[in-house]
């Protein structure tokens, strides 16, 4: 498994504990570093937020958006960039493109810039570099590599505490936002399940007092990042 939480998940679900070993996920620290050339992105704005992933209930995309519309307005120097990912494959039918176009058309809405054709592995070094601070308040992850991503390239993360990416992420490397358990039953798509399910659900208040903070404290949250780059670069390579 790659990572000490679905390590946990497995053992609590019953599965012998020697059976299973955390094999982590890595990143390639040539292609992930601070210095990669910035993509040229489609906003004048300063502060650029950033959201890797598929726009799924599970990857917290509308934690996001509500604490985003809620934090700040348009006449803020501020947007959110989302690269959407999985629509057509691993997604379909499950991402909220159309509900991303709707908050975009809200009177006074902060800016977002939504990206959902697919990069080539060279182009997201870039996509990184271009932002400012990722933010990925997450429901349930196996591992979240966009947060190690990110934090290779210099980025401060907002990230879910108490999930997949606390091996990594830690509070010295990463702004981590706290969650409670919430239950959602005991089968999953027909299948019974050994216990009842649950997500993580992120505090969105938080979150919102979180993004404001490292928008008026940007040497702090730079500093954050160059020391994530370090840790990530030095400790969590492929």
């Amino acid at each position: 498994v790659p990572s000490s939480y679905v390590r946990k998940v497995y053992t609590d679900s019953g599965i012998e504990p020697a059976k299973v070993q955390v094999v982590p996920n890595g990143i390639d620290p040539e292609r992930f570093r601070p210095d990669a050339t910035p993509r040229n992105l489609a906003t004048n704005k300063s502060f650029k937020f950033l959201f890797v992933g598929g726009t799924i209930p599970r990857k917290g995309i509308d934690v996001l958006l509500q604490a985003f519309m809620n934090t700040f307005t348009a006449s803020d120097d501020v947007a959110l960039i989302i690269k959407d990912f999985g629509g057509n494959t691993v997604y379909k039918g499950q991402t909220i493109g159309a509900r991303i176009t709707e908050f975009q058309r809200r009177p006074d809405a902060p800016e977002i810039t939504y990206i959902d054709n697919e990069l080539a592995p060279e182009e997201l070094p870039g996509l990184y570099t271009a932002c400012d601070c990722l933010v990925h308040p997450y429901r349930g992850e196996g591992f979240g590599l966009p947060v190690l991503e990110a934090m290779a390239c210099g980025l401060p993360v907002i990230v879910t505490a108490g999930g997949a990416t606390d091996d990594f992420a830690t509070d010295e490397f990463a702004y981590r936002i706290p969650a409670a358990r919430r239950g959602i039953g005991h089968e999953i798509s027909g299948m019974k399940l050994a216990a009842e399910a649950w997500l993580l659900e992120p505090d969105a208040s938080a979150l919102s007092e979180k993004m404001k903070w490292i928008t008026a404290n940007l040497e702090a949250a730079r500093a954050k990042g160059r020391a994530a780059s370090e840790h990530a670069r030095g400790n969590w390579t492929d």
